[in-house]
């Protein structure tokens, strides 16, 4: 419904902040499944859209068209602000009232990072995130805890095998020592992906060690 590098607007007309995240490298997962991908609302990290399969017409063999539609449980559609009447509707998140997967309305003050990457040139072509603290969009602990169950639960829905406690101990420790959220939750990530290999492993062990000879 906006260009690209237009202010962006939640359904209540106010504007939202996007978050750019210079670690990917290091938190693949993360990255893929949540972070940047276009069916997942950045703001509650819920699945907001979902692929569907329809069987095409003609043809000897039955094939499919695949494309994705809003998840009717997690969006509503509504009006919103808009250059034309034509534009104001929209698919917005029914829990956050953000329209772009993209689109936050916490804003989670980066110093550093943030100094860093605009010092490298890589906020030069797009939108200037929010970075100025704002005591209404800071995330609490209530709201951090629930970002990590939403993590966990997409990341699963989406077929990772984790393991749950860790990513939720891990992501809880960085958080109090002041991390941000999506280092918190994409160190978290990898931590728990990994536990859940060694784990994996350690049971195919037991298991052989079981086996009678």
């Amino acid at each position: 419904m906006t260009a690209p590098h237009s202010p962006r607007y939640d359904r209540a007309g106010e504007t939202v902040g996007r978050e750019f995240s210079v670690t990917m490298p290091e938190q693949p997962a993360f990255h893929e499944h949540l972070l940047d991908a276009s069916d997942v609302c950045n703001s509650c990290h819920r699945v907001i859209r979902v692929e569907r399969q329809d069987p095409t017409r003609g043809g000897i063999t039955r094939e499919y068209e695949t494309h994705h539609e809003r998840h009717r449980d997690h969006t509503v559609v509504d009006y919103g602000p808009a250059k034309t009447v034509g534009e104001q509707q929209g698919t917005f998140c029914d829990r956050c009232g953000t329209e772009s997967p993209w689109d936050r309305y916490w804003d989670d003050h980066r110093t550093t990072v943030h100094e860093v990457a605009t010092a490298l040139g890589w906020l030069d072509d797009v939108d200037e995130p929010a970075v100025t603290p704002c005591q209404e969009r800071e995330v609490s602990m209530a709201k951090f805890r629930e970002l990590v169950q939403n993590t966990i639960r997409t990341l699963e829905h989406k077929g990772v095998t984790l393991d749950r406690q860790t990513l939720a101990r891990e992501a809880l420790r960085r958080r109090r020592d002041g991390e941000h959220v999506d280092d918190c939750l994409g160190e978290a990530t990898e931590a728990a992906i990994r536990r859940a290999i060694t784990r994996s492993g350690a049971d195919q062990t037991d298991a052989r060690r079981e086996v009678p000879a």
